[in-house]
């Protein structure tokens, strides 16, 4: 894919019918892969599902020709069971995808259920090929037994007979393979890793930026480190009291770790903002840090371990070096591109990475300078182009 140019993949996709499946909480991912892809093709169907069908959500059919929305409908959640929705949505899936008119050369499904739905299309002649995109995995996803067996079912099948799997991580297979796959059946992966639409040219120099904020922006959950944050925090205070702490994000933890930062004393220092709506207010926070934070907890049965994330891509783009746990397999990367710092889930550790990058400023401005050189890769138009490349020239393979 050296010296792959745009014009090129436009070429791939000019005459394309895409189907593009989702069942989403927040639309971020949603908009940037259309706005990439559906300007490049000859029309562009998305079938949106709530991930949670709470009271007033629906499901969304959407056409677009280039830019251009030309067709819409919708269907409303039922009532009953949280299960009834998934089993609405996967047969309304069928029934859209056998009105629309077109017979899909590409339907990508972002999640095994979605999958599933695209190969039965596919059975019926209504799409050419499908692609299984898994956003994130886990070899034990559910607590209920038969739930856990129904889904990594359901994932087997998506493996072994989708014409190409996405995956945002390298793991996700060897997980698979673990866990009973057979390797040998698994179908041609890609690894299209998390990205980040920071706004480059808003990036702030060295010089503007807050060289005493340290920034957390995700999940208010239990696996995201928060409480180990807040305990090094204070104890950072005496050594660098000038340091501040901004937190972002909502979850079901958040009113807990403010609870949590007042019993350290810390309810004046530690500023926790909520939920911020839009990517444009998380990064206007971003731009003025120094360093970000990414410490999940070692669990080797988490998302986190085996699936990409997004929160370090975040960073690094607003150029700021990443502290982050051994966990997710971009902690490697950080690692070897001297672009953060790699510790242990233990407050000395966090304590001792933060002092180095907040009292040495030669070794700072080299993260920093690393950190926007990896956030190039990054970038979700490169990501996107380069995936695409991958999959039609493969397509066109066979």
């Amino acid at each position: 894919m050296e010296g792959m140019s745009l014009l090129s993949v436009d070429a791939l996709l000019r005459d394309k019918h895409i189907l593009f499946v989702m069942h989403t909480r927040i639309t971020h991912f949603l908009t940037v892969f259309r706005d990439f892809t559906a300007p490049k093709c000859r029309s562009y169907h998305i079938i949106d599902h709530p991930l949670h069908p709470l009271k007033g959500t629906e499901s969304k059919y959407m056409v677009y020709h280039k830019k251009n929305l030309v067709k819409k409908r919708s269907f409303p959640r039922i009532s009953g069971p949280y299960t009834f929705n998934f089993f609405k949505d996967f047969f309304l899936t069928i029934l859209w995808g056998l009105s629309a008119g077109v017979v899909y050369d590409v339907g990508i499904g972002a999640n095994n259920l979605n999958t599933l739905s695209l190969l039965v299309l596919r059975r019926l002649g209504r799409i050419r090929n499908v692609i299984f995109m898994c956003i994130d995995y886990s070899p034990n996803r559910y607590d209920n037994t038969l739930l856990d067996w129904v889904y990594h079912w359901i994932d087997r099948m998506c493996c072994y007979h989708a014409d190409v799997i996405w995956n945002s991580s390298g793991r996700m297979n060897e997980a698979r393979v673990k866990n009973g796959v057979n390797r040998k059946r698994i179908a041609h992966t890609i690894v299209m890793p998390d990205g980040s639409n920071f706004d480059q040219k808003r990036r702030l120099p060295v010089e503007r930026i807050d060289r005493n904020l340290i920034i957390y922006s995700g999940h208010m959950r239990p696996v995201m480190g928060v409480p180990l944050i807040l305990d090094a925090y204070r104890e950072l205070l005496h050594t660098v009291p000038s340091a501040k702490l901004i937190l972002t994000g909502d979850g079901p933890d958040l009113e807990k770790y403010k609870e949590h930062a007042r019993l350290l004393g810390l309810e004046k220092k530690a500023v926790f903002t909520g939920y911020l709506k839009t990517h444009e207010e998380v990064d206007e926070i971003l731009r003025i840090g120094a360093i970000g934070l990414a410490l999940f907890a070692p669990d080797k049965s988490s998302y986190e371990y085996y699936s990409d994330v997004g929160k370090p891509k975040a960073y690094l783009a607003a150029g700021m070096p990443v502290i982050i746990t051994r966990v997710p397999e971009i902690a490697d990367t950080i690692e070897q591109s001297k672009a953060g710092i790699v510790i242990e889930y233990r407050k000395v550790d966090l304590v001792n990475a933060l002092i180095r990058l907040l009292k040495n400023d030669q070794v700072y401005r080299e993260y920093r300078k690393n950190a926007i050189v990896l956030s190039k890769k990054y970038v979700w138009s490169t990501i996107f182009r380069s995936t695409w490349w991958e999959t039609l020239d493969y397509l066109n393979s066979l």
